[in-house]
């Protein structure tokens, strides 16, 4: 039988596993030798890495290109040693029909990410494109994997011997064995993190080392995430990649066993969906430490995401869930509180969830059109994330065009202090950036200012502006179910 994978693709590619039982298992047994020593490495490193190893502010953005299109960009803020490298992704690397930017670590031991492209292969087939890059913080440099391992043969040799990966993967991937032992001993194949078919790399999370393989269905190729635990093989990596910060997180796999270390603790995880056969979630089942706990839906198509994430001395599982017209919700499990699940209305944002202290989610409104937008939060009580500022960046790129002269603030920066008044004539092109979702929305205009206008809600039905409907203010409006 055909198992299921994590894909880095869109979502109705995403539902090609659904009507199948999927698993996340996180093992806890410290029965074999091999396994307690990947313990002890990681509890030896961890005084160092609460002091010394810190998270970097990283960001994943859109702009529209000259064709119209929007393509991601990458930001990151207080490490000059990565800008080379932030260049080459922006400028040199993102392209493609449909271009991604998947952050997987973001700290000051490891910068790591996956580019993912998809481009067309013909007329109907589609064909994926893989980067992983892997940068030591410290000085800029490509990390290879005599970097990352300290015996990547021996890394090899301990998989091949356990067989478990070759079980799960080597029926839908064609040359499994001989492409994972590419990357794990053979670097020289790889020219800054892509090989020549660009259809294998790997990064680096807090949690382990992410193999990614293209595998080909009937019209459509995906991406499958093979993690490799540093809970479950720590002995094979080098003290610094162990390296982490005190509070932090990482995407976990939705099908397949996984083995996570949290302070020296291994924890058990496995989580089951039961999708019928109109492509409903029914159920999710989440086991802790042996104790099972089901949750009954019945409005979602599944889980499209999930992460664990580490705030002091909590850690807590967020599952994702994806529903009609693009809305998704985060359900929130503590770890250590096995039976409370709590959800919000939020989303993961394109900036994947790294930092508990300062992260992005993502949100629908239906202000001056349907938009999206995502706010910074922190991890608060209970693991429900609480938001750093009442202000939202605005993630659809969309321009509206003026159909009334209107009053406006200029701002002196993002969210900025208001400097002047600034008028805008009827004809003028705004691109809307930021809001608090109530009370203003921010925008840049064509000669590069950035102004602020208020509105309100209006009398019949959603916003208006000076008393007038959104509509009637505007051109360009779209409002989306």
């Amino acid at each position: 039988m055909k198992k299921s994978f994590i894909y880095l693709i869109p979502a109705i590619f995403l539902l090609a596993g659904c009507g199948k039982k999927i698993s996340i298992t996180i093992n806890t047994n410290e029965s074999t030798v091999a396994e307690s020593s990947a313990k002890e490495s990681i509890q030896e490193t961890e005084t160092k890495v609460q002091n010394d190893v810190e998270m970097l502010k990283a960001h994943v953005y859109y702009k529209i290109a000259g064709d119209g299109n929007t393509i991601p960009q990458l930001s990151v803020e207080g490490n000059e040693k990565l800008n080379d490298i932030v260049n080459k992704i922006n400028n040199e690397w993102v392209g493609g029909y449909y271009p991604r930017i998947n952050l997987t670590r973001t700290d000051t031991s490891v910068f790591s990410a996956l580019l993912a492209t998809t481009v067309m292969n013909g007329s109907t087939d589609t064909k994926e494109l893989l980067r992983g890059v892997n940068i030591d913080s410290n000085t800029g440099k490509e990390l290879k994997i005599e970097d990352v391992l300290k015996d990547p043969t021996g890394l090899y040799d301990r998989i091949e011997k356990d067989n478990y990966l070759a079980d799960e993967y080597g029926e839908d991937i064609e040359g499994f064995s001989e492409k994972l032992k590419t990357v794990l001993t053979n670097p020289d194949a790889f020219n800054l993190g892509a090989n020549d078919k660009a259809d294998l790399a790997w990064t680096l999370s807090s949690g382990c080392m992410m193999i990614y393989m293209t595998a080909k269905d009937e019209y459509t190729e995906r991406i499958v995430s093979i993690p490799l635990e540093f809970a479950r093989y720590g002995e094979f990596f080098n003290e610094e990649i162990l390296s982490l910060p005190k509070d932090y997180a990482f995407e976990i796999p939705t099908d397949k066993e996984v083995k996570i270390d949290l302070d020296g603790k291994i924890r058990t995880v496995k989580i089951e969906q039961d999708i019928d056969e109109y492509l409903m979630l029914q159920k999710i089942d989440v086991t802790i430490d042996g104790e099972k706990s089901i949750y009954e839906e019945d409005a979602s198509y599944g889980i499209s995401k999930a992460s664990v994430v580490k705030k002091g001395d909590n850690a807590y599982l967020y599952i994702e869930l994806q529903y009609d017209n693009d809305y998704n919700s985060i359900s929130i499990i503590d770890l250590n509180n096995k039976s409370e699940k709590l959800e919000i209305s939020e989303s993961f944002a394109d900036t994947a969830l790294l930092n508990p202290d300062e992260f992005y989610l993502g949100d629908r409104i239906y202000t001056i059109s349907t938009l999206g937008i995502e706010g910074r939060y922190t991890v608060g009580s209970k693991g429900i994330p609480k938001i750093l500022e009442n202000y939202y960046t605005i993630t659809t790129p969309i321009q509206l065009t003026t159909k009334i002269s209107i009053k406006a603030k200029k701002l002196d920066g993002i969210n900025g202090k208001e400097v002047g008044d600034y008028d805008i004539p009827i004809g003028s092109v705004l691109v809307p950036v930021g809001t608090d979702k109530e009370s203003f929305t921010d925008y840049t205009t064509s000669d590069g200012s950035l102004i602020r206008i208020p509105m309100g809600k209006a009398s019949e039905y959603g916003f208006s502006i000076e008393g007038k409907n959104i509509e009637d203010v505007f051109d360009g409006t779209i409002f989306a179910g």
